[in-house]
This record gives C-alpha cells, structure tokens and sequence, in this order.
C-alpha cells in the first residue's frame, strides 16, 4: 500500500486480505448471535473492495447514517 495515498490498496492481494478480515470478523458475529444486517452487508463490500477506507467504513457515513460510532462508547 502507498503510505501517502488515502485510498485503499486495491490489489489481489490487498482485497483478498480484507475479504479474509471480513470473513473472520463476521463468523465472530455469529457465534456471538449476530443476525444478518444487509446495511452491513454493503458497507463490507464496499470496504473489500477498497472503495472506503478503514476510517470510513467505521464513520456513520460508511453506509448506515443512522448508525452510533461505537468506538465512542464507554
């Protein structure tokens, strides 16, 4: 990846790699009970595919407006 680049690295190697984040992070949903969301769904394509950034996909605007930022949570 370009260190001074803002987009994502839109290689096969680099999408493969957070197609694999993804897969992992989403079986950790659903063990933990995690019912499908299809806004979720979207922003993770749109993550994998290296239209959004890491950032993004955390912000509300990364395809659920009406999302809370968790990472603000206590």
């Amino acid at each position: 990846m370009n260190i001074h680049s803002r987009r994502p690295d839109r290689s096969p190697e680099a999408i493969e790699k957070r197609r694999k984040a993804v897969e992992q992070a989403r079986a950790a949903n659903i063990r933990q009970g995690y019912v499908h969301d299809p806004v979720l769904k979207a922003a993770n394509a749109r993550y994998v595919a290296g239209d959004i950034t890491t950032e993004e996909f955390h912000r509300r605007d990364a395809g659920a407006p009406s999302a809370p930022d968790l990472r603000s949570v206590n």
